[in-house]
C-alpha cells in the first residue's frame, strides 16, 4: 500500500511539472501557457444588468480586456443576483457570485457591498471611473516578483475542453493559507433589457465569468487538477478564456494570476 500511495504521488508529480512546464502555445489542437517571473494582476468587476449605474463601468471593463495581455492581467466580471428580484433577472447572474462578493468585502475588514464594485488584490473599493488609479495599481502588481507558479494546458473535447491546471510555490514560503481558482469568462455577451432600471437597453458584457472551481489548497508538493469544462447551456461557442489564479481566502491578498484564451484551442 504505501508503494502504491508512492507511485501515485510521482505521478501526480510528473503530471504537474508536465503542466508548469509547458510555455504558451497553440498547437496540434491544444493551448496552453505558464506563468513567468512576475505576479500579474487580477481585477475582478461585481455587476448586475439591473443596476443603472452599472452598464458605464461594464463598457469601461471591456475597454480594459479589449487592450490587455490575458497572460498577465486576468478579468472577471462577476454578475450577482440580488438585483434579480428589482424587475429584470440577470441571466448571467450566480448567487455564489454574490457569496463571494460579501466574502471578499468581509475579508477587507468592510461590510459595504455594492455594484458595479472593483476589486484588486486587498482593495475591494475601487473606483472604475478614477482610471488612472486602477491602472497604476494593476501595473504595480504585475510588476511584483512572482511567488507562485502556474500552468494551465487545454484541450479541446467534443462537450467542451479537458484542462489541466498546475500550481506550486516558487521560492520560500508566504504568509497566509492562499488557494487556486479556475474561472471560466467569456467576451461578446450581450442581453436586451425589457425591464428595470436599464428597461429599453442594449447591455454589452466581457469577461463575463461563467464558472469558477476551488478553492484548492496548495501543498508543499503543489496542486495538479484536472478537469471538463462545459460552455452553459445554450450559450455561444466563442470568445471563451480561462483564469487561474492564487488568492488568500483570508484577506484576499493575490499571488499570481494566469490567463490563457480558448479562441485556438480547436
Amino acid at each position: 500500500m504505501a508503494q502504491g500511495r508512492k507511485q501515485g504521488a510521482g505521478l501526480a508529480m510528473l503530471a504537474l511539472a508536465g503542466v508548469l512546464a509547458v510555455g504558451t502555445a497553440h498547437a496540434a489542437g491544444q493551448c496552453s501557457a505558464r506563468s513567468g517571473e512576475r505576479a500579474g494582476a487580477l481585477l475582478e468587476l461585481y455587476t448586475s444588468e439591473g443596476c443603472s449605474s452599472c452598464p458605464p463601468a461594464d463598457r469601461w471593463f471591456g475597454s480594459l480586456a479589449a487592450g490587455s495581455d490575458p497572460a498577465t492581467l486576468g478579468l472577471l466580471a462577476f454578475h450577482v443576483d440580488y438585483w434579480d428580484q428589482l424587475g429584470w433577472k440577470d441571466g448571467f447572474a450566480q448567487a455564489a457570485f454574490s457569496r463571494r462578493q460579501s466574502q471578499r468585502v468581509h475579508a477587507a475588514g468592510s461590510s459595504t457591498v455594492y455594484t458595479p464594485q472593483l476589486m484588486a488584490s486587498t482593495r475591494t473599493m475601487l473606483r472604475w471611473n478614477a482610471p488612472g488609479d486602477v491602472t497604476q495599481l494593476l501595473a504595480e502588481q504585475s510588476a511584483e516578483p512572482a511567488r507562485y507558479r502556474l500552468g494551465l494546458q487545454a484541450t479541446p473535447s467534443p462537450t467542451g475542453w479537458r484542462v489541466e491546471l498546475g500550481a506550486a510555490l516558487r521560492g520560500a514560503p508566504v504568509p497566509g493559507a492562499p488557494m487556486a481558482w479556475l474561472a471560466l469568462a467569456q467576451d461578446g455577451l450581450s442581453s436586451a433589457v425589457t425591464r428595470g432600471e436599464n428597461a429599453g437597453a442594449r447591455l454589452s458584457h466581457a469577461r463575463v465569468v461563467r464558472g469558477l472551481w476551488g478553492p484548492w489548497p496548495i501543498a508543499g508538493a503543489g496542486l495538479h487538477r484536472d478537469l471538463l469544462l462545459r460552455p452553459p447551456a445554450g450559450a455561444p461557442a466563442t470568445g471563451y478564456h480561462l483564469v487561474a489564479f492564487v488568492q488568500d481566502p483570508g484577506n484576499g491578498r493575490t499571488w499570481q494570476v494566469l490567463g490563457l484564451p480558448l479562441a485556438d484551442c480547436r
